[in-house]
């Protein structure tokens, strides 16, 4: 009987030493650090895919003041996807739509968007400090990292020369660019089928080239290609090079691994669907990663090897890697942020103490919108009227996920170069003249021009400190000076 109750006791114990593990406080976690921050993120979410935002749209819910850097591609690769077929409660839905829905949501919810993106962490004491690229610096008392993957290139001659210029890795923004022409697509996954797809609307012929001697893609996506006799599928070949003219691609060198032949296989596009690189770049000194960089979490929940910082999406997922996995992930990641907040005694109470030391933007000054045009005569009466100007046309789509981005950074910098320069938004799908004019084959892409004749030319995104640093150069060279910078 003695050894019964002794036994009893040993189990309950046991069992309150549990619980009491569960909801101890880590040391180093003094609340009244907070006091004496500013900047304050209580919840900071990395990230603004599906992802990202359900773990920000969670955050809110839980009743903690939420934050979300929206990163250097708003909306993630769903960005970039069109037909989406396993979307919880939707037959059929557009990528850019889940995203738009998503972000309406966290809107409501009260969510702060942060346009920039993180360049470092530093997880020496709590809060953490994190360091945007604009150089805002942020203390935050939880971490949710959500900045998912980034498309794989092939590392083969011709690429990177030709980046923009018929290479690329988004169908859904550069499709249009390649009406009536012969393209490429490397890869033989469930991407390559869906970039394929894409542009059979608009090419003449799409050849997925494919390295071995069947697709890994799945068979339901196979059996959608008999609907698409424009798409064409080419086995055990590998592209060894990118041809071009020094302005655009034109063919490409295949290797036939199995005849080991080589042939050159005329294109003028090359998309590129071979995986995917976990954006994990920027925590990889404070937070354990695989070898592959992916994210490593203590299963079953999603905090990292650093407490009070979480991972959520495809930056900690390679085995599922779906739209409604990772916002399954993010709502999870966020529940856990939560309640890492409540067992570190981050109360309403305090909240309610430490309300001013948010993180609030300050305001910009800035154009509330900036002129735009659509015909190649409208921009001669602008080059006309503003002789002492450089003029700035930004070209941008409404499928592109970094012309979205891009855009807004513009806007905010405009102030600071009203004097010199003229930002011109141009819609790519709408200025056919112009598009053509510039030669223009890929979005976002601005052409700067001094008395219309083109200064210029520059493809890809560029973060705020780029843009001010990309113009400040470019207009010293003209021996134009920009107005003093507008603090934000």
């Amino acid at each position: 009987m003695n050894k019964n109750k002794y036994l009893l006791f040993f189990v309950a114990l046991l069992l309150l030493s549990g619980l009491g593990y569960c909801s101890k406080k880590i040391d180093g976690f003094d609340i009244k650090n907070i006091f004496e921050k500013e900047n304050l993120t209580p919840v900071l979410v990395i990230g603004s895919g599906p992802a990202g935002l359900m773990a920000s749209i969670y955050g809110a819910r839980g009743g903690k003041k939420t934050f979300l850097v929206e990163g250097n591609k708003p909306g993630g690769l769903l960005m970039d996807t069109t037909e989406v077929a396993n979307w919880p409660g939707e037959k059929m839905i557009e990528g850019p739509h889940i995203i738009e829905k998503l972000r309406d949501q966290a809107r409501h919810q009260k969510v702060h968007f942060i346009q920039d993106y993180v360049d470092k962490i530093d997880t020496a004491s709590w809060p953490y400090t994190v360091y945007l690229e604009s150089g805002t610096v942020l203390r935050a008392l939880t971490i949710i990292i959500a900045t998912g993957a980034s498309p794989r290139k092939l590392g083969v001659a011709g690429e990177e020369n030709y980046w923009g210029a018929g290479v690329t890795s988004c169908a859904v923004c550069d499709a249009p660019f390649f009406r009536g022409e012969n393209v490429v697509v490397a890869g033989g996954g469930d991407s390559a089928i869906e970039e394929a797809i894409q542009l059979s609307s608009f090419a003449s012929k799409i050849t997925i080239l494919v390295r071995k001697d069947r697709m890994r893609a799945a068979d339901s996506m196979q059996s959608r290609l008999k609907n698409y006799p424009k798409i064409d599928v080419k086995y055990n070949v590998e592209v060894r090079e990118i041809i071009g003219n020094l302005e655009s691609v034109t063919g490409v060198k295949l290797y036939n691994n199995r005849t080991q032949e080589t042939e050159l296989f005329s294109t003028s596009g090359v998309f590129l669907a071979v995986g995917h690189i976990p954006n994990s770049g920027f925590v990889k000194k404070n937070i354990r990663t695989d070898g592959d960089g992916y994210i490593l979490v203590n299963h079953p929940r999603h905090e990292a090897s650093v407490p009070g910082i979480f991972a959520a999406g495809d930056i900690a997922d390679k085995i599922y890697r779906q739209a409604v996995t990772s916002a399954g992930s993010g709502t999870e990641a966020a529940l856990d942020a939560v309640r890492f907040l409540d067992d570190h005694g981050y109360s309403n109470q305090v909240a309610k103490q430490v309300v001013s030391q948010f993180y609030s933007s300050k305001a910009v000054r800035s154009q509330e919108k900036l002129l735009s045009i659509n015909s190649m005569a409208e921009l001669q009466d602008l080059i006309t009227s503003n002789e002492e100007k450089l003029i700035v046309l930004d070209f941008w789509t409404e499928t592109c996920s970094s012309c979205k981005q891009l855009l807004p950074l513009l806007k905010e910098i405009s102030q600071s170069f009203a004097n010199t320069l003229l930002f011109i938004p141009i819609d790519a799908d709408e200025a056919t003249d112009l598009v053509d004019a510039f030669e223009i084959t890929r979005v976002p892409t601005l052409v700067t021009l001094k008395k219309g004749a083109v200064l210029d030319k520059y493809t890809g995104f560029l973060g705020k400190k780029e843009l001010r640093t990309y113009f400040e150069k470019m207009l010293s060279e003209v021996n134009l000076k920009a107005e003093d910078p507008v603090e934000s």
